[in-house]
């Protein structure tokens, strides 16, 4: 049961972040936003990982736990910053609430978890109500507020990959130290395209000029 009470924190987080997302991305482009973001959320996790300890992963699931990092903290919260230039907080919301149903939908596809009958009609409800509710608010929506609905839900596919895929590799170390192994890669590849691509000089010149 300690994982629906976390479950409701972090919903609530991302609820916040799309709304933080929303007003800054106008300043910056998607990539440096990520860097930002997750350099220095692994600044922040790296020293407690370290001082709280435990199991890192083994030698042979660092391909993966990388490949994985990459994917959640790197390609991830591109996809997420593009969205958000494109779409109003609440729609981007709603889309990326398509992620329990997609998660289910890859466990099935994957052969990890069988999509049972009772699975499958609230996959379909659920699916129904989130396009129910986008397709209602869209006279007051941007013009191209679908492209960044439909690029949230690629991000939410990613994040379904990632809840999938991940739980052998959380399995065999722990979740913060995974969790902090992959943060670092996903951060590191998108400093490095930010600095590549003068992000960083061109957000701070934003910010300066604001």
């Amino acid at each position: 049961m300690q994982g629906v009470p976390a479950a409701i924190v972090s919903s609530a987080l991302g609820g916040l972040a799309l709304g933080a997302t929303r007003f800054v991305i106008g300043a910056t482009d998607p990539v440096t936003l990520g860097a930002f973001r997750y350099c220095v959320g692994f600044g922040c996790l790296l020293p407690i990982t370290l001082l709280v300890g435990g199991r890192w992963p083994q030698r042979g699931d660092w391909p993966g736990v990388a490949l994985l990092g990459l994917l959640f903290f790197g390609i991830f919260p591109v996809i997420y910053n593009l969205s958000i230039a494109y779409t109003t907080a609440a729609r981007a919301a709603l889309a990326l609430s398509t992620l329990p149903l997609l998660t289910m939908v890859v466990a099935a596809v994957l052969r990890i978890e069988p999509l049972t009958f009772r699975k499958s009609a609230g996959v379909l409800v659920a699916f129904a109500g989130v396009g129910l509710a986008l397709a209602t608010g869209l006279s007051g929506a941007p013009p191209a507020a679908w492209r960044g609905d439909l690029i949230m839900v690629a991000g939410a596919f990613c994040m379904a990959l990632y809840n999938v895929w991940s739980r052998p590799f959380i399995a065999r170390s722990s979740p913060l130290t995974s969790l902090t192994a992959g943060m670092g890669v996903g951060a590191a590849c998108l400093a490095l395209i930010a600095g590549l691509a003068d992000g960083f000089a061109a957000a701070s010149s934003s910010g300066a000029s604001h």
